[in-house]
C-alpha cells in the first residue's frame, strides 16, 4: 500500500509544470535568434531599499517574436 502511494504522489508531482512569467520590457535579435527581456519581479512599489526589478532573457521563435509586444505578459516553462 505504501509503495502505490509513493507512486501515485510521484506521478502527480512529475505531472505538474512550473511556468515563470513576466511582462516583455524589451524585444532583440542577436545571431538569427530572437530574445525577449522580461521583468521577472518588479518590487519598485516596495518598501525594501534594495529592491528592484529582476530581469530575465528568454529565447523565442520568429513567429512568438513578432506576435508578442512590449509591455505583454510572457510565461516560460521550466
Amino acid at each position: 500500500m505504501k509503495k502505490a502511494i509513493v507512486i501515485i504522489l510521484f506521478i502527480i508531482s512529475c505531472g505538474k509544470s512550473t511556468y515563470n512569467c513576466g511582462k516583455i520590457d524589451r524585444k532583440y535579435e542577436k545571431d538569427g535568434k530572437y530574445f525577449f527581456a522580461l521583468i521577472l519581479d518588479d518590487a519598485t512599489g516596495s518598501s525594501d531599499v534594495d529592491a528592484g526589478r529582476v530581469y530575465g532573457d528568454v529565447s523565442v521563435d520568429k513567429t512568438v517574436y513578432l506576435l508578442k509586444q512590449i509591455g505583454d505578459d510572457y510565461c516560460i516553462e521550466e
